[in-house]
């Protein structure tokens, strides 16, 4: 009689067909055991980050690798670990939809990596283990691939058409996909695990998608439109995928063998892998075309994103040009009014400024930092009386920016000859700022006695300036 390897009893060796019995009954069947938990998406992590690493399949340890290392570069960067701005993730990478349609297309898969901190990538990080630990080896290394990618992919650009001034990042669209692949691969029953496996991760699987997108909606700032697109895109792929001769069962990251599965010859090796090109040239057609429709759709949204890149590189006249040509198309647009206004300031433009400024205080009327810089505008204008009525609009602003109204107002009211408000406004702007030699200079100009002469000094627009969060997409 054999000896089983494992456990070193003896045991039968008769059996019928070709495929002979090599362990014995018992170690056989603890050995299905263990390969059915490894199936089941909620199987056991020991502790440590690189134990957590090892019990994943590859393709999936490597997404995951990949994302904790995005995460740990802009912290290290200076970003904030648990709250990042849009502005810095949208210099990591986000999708932002002016820039993105504007021909930075790369941003629908940076996006998938990037983060708005500790805790969004933990709970992606998490879920995407939970689900793919168990669909990546049922569906193979390069199918999984496909699946993660294109589903990331349509997510960023569901994300973008449904709302392209919105600011997107993380790995839950693909997630999302990754989990409609599930149902759709599972449904037919192309993996073979038993029907009870499959009926309990079909419900595990429709729950976490009925909670998480419900609280999504309920939530104002997560991005459900992305999640969707994942999802639908999961759902197709998933139902596209042929399915696998073999599937490969890990443990603890070891591959411990693997489980057969009732499958047409031609379905499986250099076949199967010719299949899934043509399911990803397919994917990349349908996202080229439906990228072609969504830009054609936004084009004041990809406008906006090439004046900010023109800025960007330094060409502020062209910048300024195209967003004048956007304002005159899209009046109502107040992301570009208020830019054209603070870039017209910049430019030392005080009177152009005013109309874009009017126009973005028309449509957003308690929008402090719009009504600070229309009152900077009306100063250099020459209409200093509008310029008070402006900065009473713009009252109660952060105390560390106050000094910017108290020399403004200061300004204005030795324009109208109040010069005791001037001379309490300019000495209230040096105590806040001491450093701004521009109040001092004014300062001795009011201070001045009649006849003698003062030097009147520039108004330095550019470091009087609001920046608004509202509008966070400066270069």
């Amino acid at each position: 009689m054999p000896t089983c390897p494992s456990c070193g009893k003896s045991f039968s060796g008769f059996s019928i067909g070709s495929n002979t019995a090599s362990e014995c009954r018992e170690c056989r069947a603890a050995k299905a055991r263990t390969a059915a938990d490894a199936l089941a998406p909620h199987s056991r992590v020991r502790g440590g980050f690189g134990n957590f690493l090892q019990t994943l399949p590859p393709v999936t340890r490597a997404i995951i690798a990949a994302n904790v290392l995005v995460y740990l570069a802009m912290g290290l960067s200076g970003v904030s670990w648990t709250d990042p701005s849009v502005l810095q993730a949208i210099r990591w990478g986000a999708d932002f939809g002016p820039l993105t349609l504007s021909g930075q297309w790369w941003r629908l898969f940076t996006s998938m990596f990037v983060h708005f901190g500790f805790f969004h990538i933990v709970l992606n990080m998490w879920c995407l283990r939970n689900l793919a630990v168990a669909l990546e080896p049922m569906m193979g290394r390069l199918a999984f691939s496909i699946t993660y990618l294109f589903s990331g992919l349509a997510a960023s650009a569901v994300s973008t058409a449904w709302n392209p001034w919105r600011a997107s990042a993380g790995a839950s669209g693909a997630i999302f996909g990754i989990a409609g692949a599930f149902v759709s691969y599972l449904v037919p029953k192309k993996a073979a695990i038993p029907a009870s496996l499959v009926r309990q991760n079909l419900r595990s699987l429709v729950v976490f998608i009925l909670l998480n997108l419900s609280i999504g909606a309920a939530s104002g700032h997560i991005d459900n439109s992305a999640h969707l697109g994942g999802l639908a895109a999961g759902l197709i792929i998933g139902a596209l995928i042929p399915r696998i001769a073999r599937i490969a069962v890990y443990v603890d990251g070891a591959d411990i063998g693997v489980a057969a599965m009732p499958t047409d010859e031609a379905d499986g090796g250099a076949s199967r892998r010719m299949k899934l090109i043509w399911i990803a040239v397919a994917c990349a057609i349908a996202l080229l075309v439906g990228l072609q429709q969504v830009h054609a759709r936004n084009l004041s949204s990809a406008q906006y994103g090439k004046a900010v890149s023109l800025a960007a590189s330094g060409r502020m006249d062209q910048a300024i040009t195209e967003m004048r040509t956007l304002v005159q198309r899209q009046s109502e647009n107040v992301l570009a009014q208020a830019l054209l206004g603070e870039w017209l300031l910049e430019q030392n433009d005080p009177a152009g400024a005013v109309l874009p400024l009017e126009q973005a205080q028309l449509y957003e009327p308690y929008a402090k930092a719009v009504a600070q810089n229309l009152a900077l505008a009306y100063l250099g204008a020459g209409r200093p009386e509008q310029t008070i009525i402006e900065m009473r609009q713009a009252e109660n602003q952060n105390k560390e920016q106050n000094w910017r109204g108290d020399f403004i107002l200061g300004l204005a009211a030795y324009e109208i000859g109040d010069t005791p408000s001037a001379l309490q406004n300019l000495r209230s702007a040096i105590q806040l700022n001491p450093n701004f030699p521009e109040a001092q200079l004014a300062l001795r100009r009011v201070n001045a006695k009649p006849g003698e002469k003062s030097a009147a000094g520039a108004i330095p627009y550019a470091q009087l300036i609001i920046k608004s969060r509202a509008w966070p997409y400066y270069p």
